[in-house]
């Protein structure tokens, strides 16, 4: 990890799974130099107390008690939902914002506040990991070698989130009200609705659970591999429509990049599958690549990217590439805080999110037909 002269002075809001099973082990390890946490807050108020007391920190309920404090350099958003409200509070107020997905639902909104972040001259970073694993990078550097590209295809087997997430140590209070948390559901969800209504017939459980929620991630590795070019959607089908479904559905999703290959993300909800398993196929006309993602929450694993290619011989030559190295959730955070300090452009940066909120929007559009 790159080291600097002094810490970004760093405000947390939302202590929930992400932030205490991901981010602060980033925080209090390989980027112990990049960052000091000064202010923590949840609507829990036993969570804001405990983790606040240990990592020395004031810890507060108030969202608006962190965007006021002159100690506070920058912000980590990582309440459920959407973020764009309080982090759009949050550059108003001066702050360096990371905010996790999804930024918005609306891409009106993540492209606006994108405009006025840069033109403040702040940072906006959203929580892509992914587009930070070092095999999406060295892929996207080596297409040429497989010759011109005829389909990426990527597939995630998702079994259900506590067969990820159960081994983790996550603390949790039973401290907030039905009220507060009915509240919160609430104001998300009539953010949803406004980023749907312009287009009829869009499931809003898919919208803010699936697509939002996992799929997202599918739409950014495309724009890591694919900066520049457009993304066109053909068809999306699902198993089941909302009315039948008693679980997450089964989506295959088909379209293309402009002037490249066709693409296919088939993203499957697997309930009892042992382990989640993401995987990237790229095709072209002289050889193939396969990026092998890692789970979510296997903080110490990075993606391996695994190449054929045909010989002058006629050979088939196999090539496994395995970074090493801090994980992309460590990696997304340091380039945040390098963004800070020294005005390096991020790789998933706010406009960005809103071209795959645009992406996600149409993709909901076709799967409610």
């Amino acid at each position: 990890m790159t080291t600097q002269a002094k810490p970004i002075r760093l405000g947390i809001i939302g202590l929930g799974l992400i932030t205490q099973g991901v981010h602060l082990p980033n925080i209090l390890g390989p980027l112990r130099n990049r960052y000091s946490v000064v202010h923590v807050c949840d609507l829990s108020a036993g969570l804001a107390q405990a983790v606040g007391e240990d990592l020395g920190a004031r810890f507060t309920t108030d969202t608006s008690a962190v965007l006021a404090d002159p100690d506070v350099d920058a912000v980590l958003i990582c309440t459920p939902g959407a973020h764009s409200a309080i982090a759009r509070e949050a550059l108003e107020k001066g702050k360096h914002v990371f905010a996790e997905k999804p930024y918005s639902y609306d891409p009106a909104i993540a492209a606006r506040d994108a405009d006025f972040a840069a033109g403040q001259g702040l940072v906006l970073q959203v929580g892509y990991m992914k587009m930070y694993e070092p095999a999406i990078a060295e892929a996207r550097r080596r297409m040429d070698e497989i010759g011109p590209l005829r389909l990426v295809r990527m597939t995630v087997l998702h079994p259900s989130d506590g067969r990820q997430t159960d081994d983790l140590p996550i603390r949790r209070f039973s401290d907030v009200s039905d009220d507060q948390l009915n509240a919160a559901r609430a104001a998300n969800q009539a953010e949803v609705n406004a980023a749907i209504a312009p287009t009829p017939g869009i499931d809003p459980v898919l919208f803010r659970n699936v697509l939002h929620g996992s799929v997202c991630h599918q739409t950014a590795v495309l724009r890591a591999l694919f900066p520049t070019d457009a993304v066109d959607i053909v068809s999306a089908h699902q198993d089941a429509p909302g009315s039948a479904r008693t679980e997450p559905p089964k989506l295959q999703m088909l379209g293309r990049i402009a002037n490249g290959p066709d693409w296919v993300i088939s993203w499957n909800w697997l309930t009892y599958y042992p382990d989640y398993e993401e995987w990237v196929e790229i095709y072209g006309d002289q050889g193939s690549m396969r990026i092998d993602l890692p789970p979510p929450y296997k903080k110490a694993q990075l993606a391996t990217l695994t190449m054929r290619t045909a010989g002058a011989d006629g050979q088939t030559t196999i090539e496994t590439w395995e970074p090493k190295g801090p994980n992309a959730f460590a990696r997304e955070l340091d380039a945040f805080a390098s963004s800070i300090t020294t005005g390096e452009p991020v790789l998933s940066d706010g406009a960005g999110a809103g071209r795959d909120s645009a992406v996600l929007l149409q993709l909901a559009q076709k799967l409610g037909l």
